[in-house]
């Protein structure tokens, strides 16, 4: 009788962890992440876009105009690489059903000290203002294949 029952607890206690570990292996039980605040001062849309999951303005603008570049991340990627002109700010917005990360560096490496690290959960948007000429490597932390260039002139 007592092997029954140790049985048939055993039983419940595998099924339950079984249970557990397909939740988290299918992104069931996946940490949540606030949402950060919109910035308001780039609510602004955009005035063009370079593809599908990129949008550039047409010409680079004047530095400090305000303009804001927006990037789309789907399907673990960042699109296509970005020109803008300095003052513009780029908005992040995570289309996945995950979270990601807009950071300095690549390969899923930050820089030592990073301009910018954006924390995007699953549907968040949060930007960044380049206010420098130069060119600057966006990776994921969470994803190191997700890379692209941002050159600002």
């Amino acid at each position: 009788m007592i092997g029954r029952i140790f049985l048939f607890g055993t039983g419940v206690v595998s099924l339950l962890l079984l249970t557990l570990i397909y939740a988290m292996v299918s992104g069931q039980y996946a940490e949540r992440q606030p949402t950060p605040e919109p910035t308001p001062s780039i609510a602004e849309p955009s005035r063009g876009s370079a593809e599908p999951s990129a949008s550039v303005n047409p010409e680079p603008s004047p530095a400090g105009s305000g303009e804001v570049a927006m990037v789309m991340i789907e399907n673990t990627s960042f699109g296509g690489d970005l020109t803008v002109a300095a003052g513009t700010a780029v908005q992040f917005t995570n289309g996945d059903d995950f979270a990601h990360t807009a950071t300095d560096g690549t390969d899923g490496i930050p820089v030592a000290d990073p301009l910018f690290d954006l924390q995007l959960a699953a549907g968040a948007s949060d930007s960044f203002t380049f206010t420098e000429p130069g060119t600057y490597q966006v990776t994921c932390t969470l994803h190191p294949t997700m890379n692209m260039t941002i050159t600002v002139e």
